[in-house]
């Protein structure tokens, strides 16, 4: 696919509990002197055209970046599937790229490298050291069986992906999908 005749909607999922990082809401947490998700916000702004911030909680605080915020539907936590499902219709463009709020090192080229591999598949996700990682393009068509998935309480993200027509793309640099998980990753 020809990325200079497409445009990208970008969805960044900040609406995790923070169960490993004290309760803390990960997109908000300082690294290197601004919140997780500005790094994010930084590294894709360029590579598209909107941004929709997925957020459970602090929902004055993500709209601070200026972005269309949009929480779950759902009384509990159900992870970024209900995240994506939530935020996929209000995405304009058919193209959606897909990241954590917690990488702050998504290369600046993330968007055109995994649309470059996309010709007859509706998902393309990255790939390091054989391991899929929660940063994807999708097309906006999948938003049907994301409800499935989550009407049938089939939650993980990874199991939803595979059933897919998809294609990944291998990365060597690993640093570029390093993500928070933890407090002592901050230090």
């Amino acid at each position: 696919m020809n990325t200079s005749d497409k445009k990208f909607s970008s969805i960044i999922l900040a609406g995790g509990e923070g169960k490993r990082v004290d309760g803390r809401d990960k997109g908000l947490i300082n690294y290197k002197d601004k919140p997780l998700i500005q790094h994010v916000i930084e590294a894709v702004t360029p590579q598209t055209d909107e941004i929709i911030i997925s957020a459970n909680r602090n929902r004055e605080g993500y709209e601070s970046y200026g972005y269309k915020v949009v929480t779950d539907t759902a009384d509990e936590y159900r992870g970024p599937l209900a995240g994506i499902t939530a935020a996929l219709p209000y995405c304009k463009n058919d193209w959606v790229f897909v990241a954590p709020c917690d990488m702050p090192f998504l290369p600046g080229n993330i968007i055109d490298t995994l649309c470059n591999e996309i010709t007859t598949h509706d998902l393309c996700i990255a790939e390091t050291e054989n391991r899929l990682q929660l940063v994807f393009l999708l097309n906006k068509s999948l938003l049907p069986s994301l409800i499935v998935s989550l009407q049938n309480d089939q939650l993980r993200l990874m199991q939803w992906v595979k059933s897919q027509n998809f294609i990944t793309h291998s990365f060597t640099e690993s640093p570029y999908f390093k993500n928070f998980n933890h407090t002592k990753d901050l230090a």
